[in-house]
């Protein structure tokens, strides 16, 4: 594929569909010829135009840009340009773009290596649409970094204000957090918004299980107020 074949890809893709059925529609049209795309060779070709045009195009365009980059990723995972989809999201600005680039990302399969520090940055961001996708996205990567970007949301007390961050943060936790994290989710176990409260009983649950854990182990594990 070519510099020009693929630019002009990116372009049909947004174009709006008339078509009412969906096997006709250009996103169907790209996807059933990048079938025969070469991952290898299209890799360099998306990140020049997304390093050298993207500021030129519309969000539309760039969306398309990183959502091919990240199915190619997910087919044939390279390590340097899966890092380059995540350092984009400190590059992007558009919360739309930014929201649909953290579903791409999620669907991957990280390797150890790769920096999430992107993500974490998103978790923290004002826009709540990225913010709340950011904080789900920190599910993929099972490490000391990720796990703390989670902690800081299950340790809000205002369940109030941040009932939506709790939901996702507990529910993140309990997939990659530890037995120790068991005290800190019983915080929120009586919660009056039922939300925080079961997504709080399904971690524990879930780290237990997990880690393998009997009930004796568990209430070492709990905060003396829960004891």
């Amino acid at each position: 594929m070519t510099k020009e074949e693929l630019y002009n890809l990116l372009d049909e893709m947004s174009l709006p569909d008339t078509i009412v059925s969906k096997l006709y529609t250009p996103q169907w049209r790209f996807w059933k010829k990048e079938t025969r795309i070469k991952g290898n060779e299209v890799f360099p070709l998306l990140r020049e135009f997304l390093e050298l045009r993207a500021e030129k195009t519309d969000a539309e365009i760039r969306e398309n840009a990183y959502s091919v980059l990240a199915k190619l990723l997910l087919d044939n995972m390279q390590i340097e340009y899966c890092q380059f989809l995540i350092d984009r999201l400190a590059v992007e600005t558009n919360k739309y773009v930014l929201h649909a680039m953290l579903n791409d990302i999620r669907r991957l399969q990280l390797p150890e290596e790769i920096d999430i520090s992107p993500v974490i940055a998103c978790s923290k961001s004002e826009q709540w649409l990225v913010r709340h996708n950011a904080i789900m996205t920190l599910g993929i990567s099972n490490t000391m970094g990720s796990r703390e970007a989670v902690r800081y949301w299950v340790r809000q007390a205002d369940h109030k204000k941040y009932r939506f961050e709790l939901f996702y943060a507990n529910s993140v936790l309990g997939c990659i957090g530890e037995p120790n994290d068991i005290a800190l989710l019983e915080r929120h176990i009586h919660s009056r918004i039922q939300d925080v409260r079961e997504t709080a009983v399904y971690a524990i649950e879930n780290i237990k299980k997990r880690f393998g854990m009997t009930e004796i182990e568990a209430g070492e594990r709990s905060s003396p107020l829960q004891s």
